[in-house]
């Protein structure tokens, strides 16, 4: 071997002792080679060590292997600006070049190139390309799309060109099948996005007192909605009721209880009035401590309603509030759930609020000590449960509400209440909206009949108009109905 050659890389140096290290954990017929002599292990190649270029002795024949192989920097690069001129040399691209290189430049052979100095300089040197890639070629890619025969196919990761090419032949190859079953072939730009549609059917059994619920309702029916819990293991599916959850599985059913402690100064009264303002069907139970630890509920004959602890139960006594149990301290508790968390918030909320409130002020403050036929009166009044008197005052309040809003739209309105659930209002109006502006005198007359009615959640109203002009019947009774939606408590359904 009269030609020396050596290899100019550092990776490829660094490679090569793990190549010659574990030779052993190769394929049979490198094994086989070890036997006589490590294959990695090169006679005529050699590595430069040092590599540089300006030291290298070139004056004979010589194979150079270079990095980078695009020829944009390094040892490649300069030694191709030292040998391009002379035609006794040869450039060799091995693999896939990259466009707007100087690698892809020169497989075209111009006549001149640029060097890293920035002086033209003839190209004389041969110039050839070797398929020498770890990537599979055009007849390799399509010989694989082949065999798995996708559904989708996206083309990325290659030259544009090629890449047109080969979604030209693979249409023209699919073109034969039905317009159902040809697979998509895309090829997007970089940063565009591509959605891909599979369709999969899945199905599951129902299990446990959910299916002897549907069996003995009626047969099922094609999508009628099943309402369980879906558990998955080993691809197969089945649903269940949270009941049976640990009868067909090993995972079991649990529920997390939420307590805070918030800092209250206010009364039981204080604290009443805000919760029946804001939320419908409010429960009172009072309760006796025993030890400081233990609670039970007492008669209501036996109720020391100045001392004794009482629960505010909400949203059929999901969310509970305490006061009694320490003195300037009110304990919310809450089974947690997303709505019982919501509810909870609106509660502490509200207690932090009616601390501040004019009418916590009010409520709060003493009375003179000298007695009247109004205290007596009062003191009379007191023996009306309190939940109830604040129901009867909330329903008085949103009638009057009712005719303030009506007031402030009609110059006219006469109000009739029958006790705390019902009122009758009289708009009279000179105009409408589908009838003309009236003169003479005349004037439109509108009746409108409010009537509280108790549901379970909490207070409804029946919205009534009776008006010549239908237009405006119908907008006085939305807006009487939306001040209703909007100033009921809230309730549970």
């Amino acid at each position: 071997q009269k030609v020396p050659i050596w290899y100019a890389s550092k990776l490829a140096s660094r490679a090569l002792r793990v190549y010659q290290t574990y030779a052993n954990m190769m394929n049979a017929r490198i094994r086989a080679q070890t036997d006589v002599a490590n294959p990695f292990s090169f006679q005529f190649i050699r590595n430069l060590k040092s590599i540089d270029v300006n030291a290298f002795d070139d004056r004979g024949p010589c194979v150079v292997f270079a990095s980078p192989g695009m020829l944009q920097s390094g040892v490649s690069r300069q030694l191709f600006d030292r040998w391009a001129a002379d035609s006794k040399n040869g450039v060799l691209i091995a693999g896939y070049a990259v466009e707007n290189t100087l690698a892809k430049e020169i497989m075209n052979m111009p006549k001149e190139v640029v060097t890293l100095e920035g002086r033209r300089q003839p190209l004389n040197c041969l110039v050839d390309y070797v398929s020498f890639s770890a990537h599979v070629d055009f007849m390799q890619n399509r010989n694989f799309i082949t065999k798995v025969d996708p559904k989708h196919i996206i083309l990325v990761h290659g030259q544009k060109d090629e890449m047109g090419r080969l979604k030209s032949a693979l249409m023209l190859q699919y073109r034969q099948l039905p317009e159902n079953k040809r697979p998509t072939v895309t090829m997007p730009p970089n940063l565009q996005e591509v959605k891909l549609k599979f369709t999969r059917r899945r199905s599951a059994k129902v299990m446990g007192t959910l299916a002897a619920e549907r069996i003995q309702e009626q047969t099922p029916q094609e999508g009628e909605r099943v309402k369980g819990i879906l558990v998955t293991k080993n691809f197969s599916s089945r649903i269940v009721s949270p009941e049976d959850l640990s009868t067909y599985t090993p995972l079991r059913v649990g529920s997390v209880t939420s307590k805070l402690h918030i800092p209250f100064a206010g009364k039981v009264l204080t604290l009443r009035l805000f919760l029946h303002e804001m939320f419908a069907g409010v429960t009172e139970t009072y309760q006796q401590s025993q030890d400081g630890n233990d609670n039970t509920v007492i008669a209501a004959e036996d109720i020391d309603v100045e001392n004794s602890p009482i629960t505010f139960g909400l949203y059929e006594q999901q969310v509970e509030v305490t006061m009694g149990k320490s003195k300037g301290t009110a304990t919310v508790e809450w089974l947690a759930s997303p709505v019982n968390d919501v509810l909870a918030d609106a509660v502490v909320a509200l207690l932090m609020h009616a601390q501040s409130s004019a009418a916590s002020i009010r409520l709060t403050s003493k009375p003179c000590g000298h007695g009247s036929s109004d205290s007596n009166n009062m003191d009379n009044e007191t023996d009306e449960p309190a939940s109830k008197r604040q129901k009867d005052e909330n329903g008085e309040d949103r009638l009057r509400l009712f005719h303030k809003v009506l007031l402030e739209q009609f110059q006219q309105v006469d109000a009739v209440y029958e006790g705390n659930k019902k009122a009758t209002f009289e708009i009279q109006t000179d105009c409408g909206l589908e009838s003309k502006t009236f003169t003479d005198g005349n004037t439109l007359l509108c009746t409108v009949n409010v009537d509280s009615i108790d549901t379970i959640s909490g207070q409804d109203y029946k919205i009534s108009v009776e008006c010549a002009d239908s237009k405006l019947a119908t907008n006085v009774q939305d807006c009487l109905r939306n001040i209703a939606i909007a100033t009921t408590p809230l309730g549970a359904s």
